[in-house]
């Protein structure tokens, strides 16, 4: 073991990490289909030559005195094959393990990690490097790896390069939402997933002079309308995290996102067309997307994080109001929609990739019953719908919606259960030292 080392959490993750516990983490999930099957051996040889490169990924997230605290872990990260349950949540009992795992089955590898390790942006950037690393290796090219980027960039927490404390500070105030009945099922997780062609989303987008998240957010929005057991008299948001990068120039791997939002108030209607729906939400996104409003954000929550009151109470304490915050801010919310984009894997990959997919992950600690993501790879679009129930009606509305409107649309789902373990290796300790107590002080 070298030097202990570790970092403060970023921005977002003060809030990420208040919520997690010994069976819950917010975790997102990263799948490629691959032209061949997974060779394990070659994917922990990939692994364990990019992931020591990237600090801010291999952490494993710890409760201080303060705040939450990250340390750079030297463990392997967890490799194995797929389980009963398509994502596990990557819970505190990681120990000073990496938080995120790789999983195999057939063709297909999936990374999973822990939200406080950065954002889908973030994320699927050192997953790209680590397929990338996996199909050289493949091919008997045991070259050095060299990272795109030096760690101390990688590692930044960009919401402190921006943050403003003489800044404005303020974030839209929205009303408690509509939400699906919150009838979850213990440890359960169903993916749905609905694959179309990307060009004939941008074509329905560009024809109502729409960007393809706008109006995918409007074919969500008809969809909860059209699978709720009632009329809707609440309105119906849905969040949308916004990559700040786009924004202001960062190239930390680390969470930079922030959320904006799309609401259309149904007054207790069903007969709404898509078309309606579009018309009345058009460029609400947009207005919110301007440096000047997202700045006021970023302030709001770096002054969070700075108050000198709140610095010096004990986490013990904190962590419970930071929860009720989440939870206060997750009523305003019917569900979550995450657009990654078209993807451009790095040169030498694409070959090699049959499919992409990116599962939000599992929010029901939010109070969201329903989540849906997106990405887009090789003309093709994958949305998934991530629940924990066996409910799928908003699921199939939303399939409805895009094939009434000349979409092709192909689907399929996995399910499972199981309850969170400990990983192997997982009680391994660091043994105690100075910079131990300097991490636990957050100083």
């Amino acid at each position: 073991m070298t030097n202990y080392r570790w970092m403060k959490t970023d921005t977002a993750s003060i809030m990420f990490s208040s919520l997690t516990s010994k069976k819950w983490g917010r975790t997102f999930r990263f799948t490629a289909c691959l032209d061949e099957d997974v060779d394990p051996a070659v994917l922990e040889k990939a692994a364990n030559d990019v992931v020591p490169c990237y600090p801010g990924f291999c952490s494993s997230l710890h409760r201080g005195f303060f705040w939450t605290y990250q340390t750079v872990s030297e463990l392997p990260p967890e490799i194995t094959p797929e389980g009963k349950r398509p994502l596990q949540p990557i819970t505190s009992m990681y120990g000073d393990l990496p938080n995120f795992r790789l999983v195999y089955s057939g063709n297909e590898v999936s990374l999973e990690s822990s939200h406080c390790q950065g954002d889908g942006k973030g994320i699927m950037r050192v997953f790209e490097e680590i397929l990338m690393r996996y199909t050289v290796l493949l091919r008997g090219v045991n070259t050095p790896y060299s990272p795109f980027l030096p760690a101390q960039i990688t590692a930044s927490n960009a919401f402190d390069d921006y943050y403003d404390k003489n800044g404005k500070k303020d974030q839209p105030a929205l009303p408690k939402a509509f939400h699906f009945p919150e009838t979850f099922e213990k440890n359960y997780l169903r993916l749905n997933f609905a694959e179309t062609w990307e060009g004939d989303i941008i074509a329905m987008a560009h024809k109502r002079n729409m960007t393809v998240t706008e109006f995918m957010c409007a074919v969500l929005i008809l969809g909860v309308i059209k699978s709720a057991d009632s009329p809707i008299n609440e309105p119906v948001t849905i969040a949308v995290p916004v990559n700040l990068r786009r924004f202001f120039k960062s190239e930390s791997l680390r969470n930079f996102t922030i959320q904006s939002y799309v609401t259309f108030y149904p007054d207790g209607k069903r007969d709404y067309t898509l078309d309606d729906i579009c018309e009345a939400t058009r460029g609400e996104l947009k207005r919110s997307l301007t440096p000047d409003v997202l700045s006021r954000s970023v302030n709001k929550y770096g002054a969070l994080k700075t108050n000198p009151v709140l610095r010096i109470v004990p986490y013990a304490i904190k962590r419970p109001v930071l929860v009720k915050i989440q939870r206060k801010s997750h009523a305003s919310v019917t569900t979550i929609f995450t657009n990654l984009g078209e993807r451009q894997p790095p040169d030498g990959l694409t070959a090699h990739l049959r499919k992409l997919r990116f599962v939000n992950g599992d929010t029901s600690r939010y109070g969201l019953a329903a989540t849906c993501s997106c990405i887009s790879f090789n003309g093709i679009l994958s949305l998934c719908f991530s629940q924990t129930n066996r409910d799928s009606r908003w699921f199939d509305e939303c399939v409805a919606i895009l094939r009434e409107n000349g979409a092709e649309v192909n689907t399929d789902f996995v399910e499972g259960s199981d309850s969170p373990r400990i990983p192997e290796g997982a009680k391994k300790k660091t043994p105690f030292s100075a910079e131990k107590l300097k991490a636990y002080f957050n100083t």
